[in-house]
């Protein structure tokens, strides 16, 4: 419902010619680390951080960015622009 809400195309459904964005989670673990200061961002700039438990897979596009709670190092998103990747949401 969120991608449609935003009307971002393609997107929200499991489904043949979809984009698979998929979290995987144990309920009974699932929570918040501690919140810390990382400066990680163009000219050392400051950022609230926190880690996750809990969180064991995660799929973009189909493919695995977190396997077994630890990120793989893969970069299979792309950022969405307005007009190539969205229509207008219908209010209905």
């Amino acid at each position: 419902m969120q991608a449609q809400l935003y009307g971002i195309r393609d997107r929200g459904r499991v489904a043949s010619g979809w984009y698979a964005d998929l979290v995987i989670f144990d309920p009974a673990r699932v929570g918040s680390q501690q919140v810390a200061m990382r400066f990680d961002l163009p000219g050392g700039a400051g950022r609230l951080y926190a880690g996750t438990n809990g969180i064991d897979h995660v799929l973009v596009n189909g493919s695995p960015v977190v396997t077994n709670g630890r990120l793989t190092g893969a970069l299979n998103g792309r950022l969405l622009r307005s007009g190539r990747d969205t229509a207008t949401a219908s209010l209905d």
